[in-house]
């Protein structure tokens, strides 16, 4: 039976358009603040290495094949916190080049599959206005990305521009009969059902489109296996930065929950004269307009219905929660119609634009960025932790414009910013990190006063890190000593040992402590890597029975494979027999002895075996096989 992999779907022409977007990603961060992040820092470090991952002889051995799952170190993802408003956290990922390129070309694959719903169907309905900062879109006649990306393909601001300005609308005219409710969901990226995603794109993408893109349920495995990989077992999508897929992913997955509720809406059409759905990712805004002969008590009672129903339809259908942000406008009351004002200004507090309606010359905006940062200096980091109480956020992010940056690095706004930041709670930088920092290092004395705060920090947290990532982000990384400094944190010490090695095809690419050039060996047999995807995944989500028993089946399958005096390969080839292949390859007694007690050990495990004398398999138990396995392959992949 031919063994499922990735390649059942995934193709070298996918791959190279990942590799096309994140290139063109690299290019935009030359001129563009926005691509100033972590990951494209050290995605850039990388310069030239790159080109190994081009080759197709890359893709097809460690890719094509599901090998990647076992080269640990090179294709490596690892979780770190990143703040949120208050004390919440983002969970987000580092993902090493090669995993990052694979995740794109994954989902490339989804944009391609979907591409003709969206457009052909979903994008029909005028009254649903839905975006999520690119416009990804192959080619019809090549069936991949066009050879030159546009800006707006992935630059979020004119869709989210547009977003804005399509809410405002909603503002004009008679607004007696009009309410708006945003929706806001609880921890999208974390909830969001990978499977029940493919699901319903199995329910409605057209049956020729999914023949010829092999969209089937070995493909559904496939994705869903490999999403849950990045994800370590835990439900959601992956968060990075500057993750224009991710950000796909989610739109494409809320879309169907833009059906479900413009069809909730159509079933009030006895008191809705008109709505519109609005969304930005995961901020939705809907807008109702009633019929002029439906009372306040009758919209009351219907709106309350209606809500409920929405909220239920998204948990029922989609698994999503709505979350305490949640709330009614009612645009007759002019207080709402301010509430709804600001709330437009936290959507997405953490792009880069200001309020497009902000109006004086830029020597007014220079002084109101001034006097908020003496507010936030005179303030005190509030006991509930909004670090935004006294902070206006479009105020600070005129910085962005080319004419205020430029009168800030002026010899008396220096003097002025020189002036605020002398004796400044730097952990009130927290309330606005990237555009404060921005401001500050216009000047160099409290640039070097905020890099002596950060060098400063003992044992720090989450928001420490995310100060420091900001600052270094800026300074395109030339303070080793910070960079030194995040190593302290157990989240960061691992993804800073990959940033400053600056490697992609490493010479030990993370399968048990072996070279490449013996585990290239394995490369073309099925079985082996299967057991190791399986392994791996047992140990993931720390089921080390499980691992234990994938891990006898891989050590046994490669001895198998390799064995060419066995003349009786058949199903006699047992413990006896890989015993005596260790020994002839010169594998030390210690191990052999390991590996004999490791086939022992799985007829007493209670997965493979419902023996009474049964017990399952500890960690530190686990590890000790797993090391002498190593051990084993090191002699018998020998070059």
């Amino acid at each position: 039976m031919k063994i499922p992999q990735l390649s059942h779907f995934l193709t070298y022409d996918l791959w190279k358009d990942a590799l096309k977007l994140i290139s063109f990603q690299l290019e935009l961060k030359k001129t563009n603040q926005h691509f100033n992040t972590f990951s494209m820092f050290y995605y850039g470090r990388l310069g030239n290495r790159v080109s190994a991952v081009v080759a197709e002889q890359y893709y097809r051995d460690r890719v094509k094949n599901n090998l990647f799952y076992g080269l640990e170190k090179e294709f490596l993802v690892v979780p770190y916190p990143t703040p949120k408003t208050n004390l919440g956290l983002r969970n987000y990922k580092f993902m090493t080049y090669p995993a990052r390129v694979l995740y794109y070309a994954v989902g490339l694959y989804l944009i391609k599959l979907s591409q003709d719903f969206i457009q052909g169907y979903c994008n029909q309905h005028k009254h649903i206005a839905s975006y999520y900062g690119g416009k990804l879109l192959f080619n019809n006649n090549s069936g991949t990305l066009p050879k030159k990306l546009k800006y707006d393909s992935i630059w979020y601001k004119p869709h989210y521009q547009e977003f804005k300005k399509r809410i405002q609308r909603e503002l004009d005219g008679n607004l007696d009969n009009r309410i708006i409710i945003h929706i806001d969901i609880q921890n999208y990226y974390d909830e969001l059902s990978i499977q029940r995603l493919l699901g319903l794109l199995k329910t409605n993408i057209k049956p020729t489109i999914q023949r010829q893109l092999n969209y089937d349920e070995i493909t559904q495995d496939q994705i869903k296996y490999f999403i849950e990989y990045l994800q370590n077992g835990k439900r959601g999508i992956p968060q990075t930065d500057n993750d224009i897929v991710s950000a796909y992913i989610g739109h494409l997955f809320l879309v169907f929950g833009d059906l479900l509720i413009d069809e909730e809406l159509n079933k009030f059409s006895e008191i809705i004269q008109s709505h519109a759905i609005i969304r930005f990712m995961d901020d939705m805004y809907i807008s109702i307009t009633f019929k002029n002969d439906v009372s306040n008590l009758i919209r009351e009672i219907k709106i309350n219905d209606l809500a409920s129903r929405i909220a239920d339809c998204l948990y029922e259908k989609l698994e999503l929660r709505l979350n305490t942000k949640t709330r009614l406008f009612w645009l007759n009351n002019p207080e709402d119609i301010e509430d709804l004002h600001k709330n437009l200004k936290k959507v997405s507090p953490d792009y880069e634009t200001s309020d497009d309606s902000s109006s004086g010359i830029p020597s007014q905006k220079v002084d109101r960025i001034f006097d908020q940062l003496e507010t936030l200096k005179n303030s005190s980091l509030d006991p509930t932790f909004r670090y935004r109480r006294d902070i206006d956020e479009e105020i600070l992010k005129e910085v962005y414009t080319e004419s205020v940056r430029q009168l800030l690095d002026k010899p008396e706004n220096k003097i002025r910013m020189a002036s605020i930041f002398t004796n400044f709670n730097f952990d009130l930088v927290m309330a606005q990190p990237k555009e404060i920092v921005i401001i500050l290092l216009q000047d160099k004395v409290a640039s070097e006063m905020f890099e002596k705060f950060l060098l400063a920090k003992g044992n720090f947290g989450s928001r420490d890190v995310h100060l420091i990532l900001t600052y270094l982000c800026q300074t395109d990384f030339k303070s080793l000593k910070l960079i030194n400094v995040l190593k302290k944190n157990h989240f960061m010490c691992p993804i800073i040992d990959v940033f400053l090695e600056e490697e992609i095809s490493s010479a030990h690419p993370g399968y048990y402590d072996l070279i490449f050039d013996q585990v290239s060996k394995i490369s073309e047999m099925p079985n082996v890597i299967e057991q190791i995807r399986l392994r791996i995944k047992a140990e993931r989500r720390d089921d080390f029975s499980v691992a234990l028993n994938h891990l006898v089946n891989e050590i046994h399958a490669i001895c198998y494979e390799l064995d060419s005096d066995n003349k009786n390969k058949n199903n006699s080839y047992q413990a006896n027999e890989t015993g005596a292949f260790l020994l002839s390859k010169n594998v030390p007694h210690a191990t052999c002895i390991k590996i004999r007690n490791l086939f022992d050990r799985r007829n007493k495990n209670t997965i493979s075996h419902a023996d009474p004398v049964g017990w399952s398999v500890s960690e530190d138990e686990y590890y000790q096989y797993h090391k002498h396995v190593g051990i084993c392959l090191n002699h018998v992949l020998e070059i």
